[in-house]
């Protein structure tokens, strides 16, 4: 699947401003549990990311903390948390690891955390390898001993192109000083979650995954199939 790409600068409005001339209709399912979310004013099909009752793209990567491959279709009813990050950013993805990370926190406190699973996909494997990875767990206090927290790894900077921007439709581009180890990226802030029939309830945007919002959306989607 490619999507239509889009380019938004981390932690930026850029997306609500774009988004609200691409369409009118909201697009749904009969697989969702949440109510079509008033803050999106277009159809799904119409955003260059999976969104409200779109199927979760399938994709298999490595996890390096686990030593095998993960895909985003390996957990059965559970419900699936995603987003796109890098370890080495110091604007939107430190806000939206922390924000599943409280997710992860109130699962396990409240008994629901082999419900859900927590998907983050780095799109810069040169330098998010195992080490880095498990080092960015801690610093971002990360509870990687309940297994339901596993980081995803694309094998190169081509494969991370073709699976962030071209199956999840999230673009990022290199800038600084692009020749050394000292890079950052412009990037879409995006977390995705999809329930246990693998269709996406709620796309995230920006810096509005507050951690609230998203634990009680888990909540309501858990609640409505016990």
């Amino acid at each position: 699947m490619h999507r239509r790409k889009f380019l938004a600068v981390a932690g930026a409005s850029a997306l609500t401003s774009t988004a609200g001339c691409v369409g009118s209709v909201l697009g749904g399912s009969s697989k969702t549990v949440l109510d079509k979310p008033e803050d999106q004013p277009v159809r799904s099909a119409n955003l260059p990311y999976p969104a409200y009752g779109q199927p979760l793209p399938e994709v298999s990567l490595d996890a390096p903390l686990a030593d095998r491959k993960i895909s985003t279709t390996d957990f059965g009813d559970r419900l699936v948390l995603m987003t796109f990050i890098y370890s080495h950013c110091n604007s939107i993805c430190p806000f939206l690891v922390s924000t599943l990370r409280q997710v992860q926190t109130a699962a396990t406190q409240n008994g629901y955390a082999d419900d859900v699973v927590f998907l983050p996909v780095t799109f810069d494997p040169a330098r998010d390898d195992e080490a880095r990875l498990r080092e960015y767990a801690d610093m971002m206090h990360v509870d990687l001993d309940v297994g339901n927290w596993h980081f995803l790894r694309p094998r190169d900077h081509d494969h991370a192109k073709a699976v962030v921007e071209d199956t999840f439709g999230v673009t990022f581009q290199k800038t600084g000083a692009t020749d050394s180890s000292m890079y950052m990226y412009n990037h879409l802030g995006l977390a995705l979650l999809a329930n246990g029939d693998g269709v996406v309830e709620r796309a995230y945007t920006g810096t509005d995954p507050k951690a609230e919002k998203m634990k009680a959306d888990v909540e309501t989607i858990l609640d409505a199939r016990r």
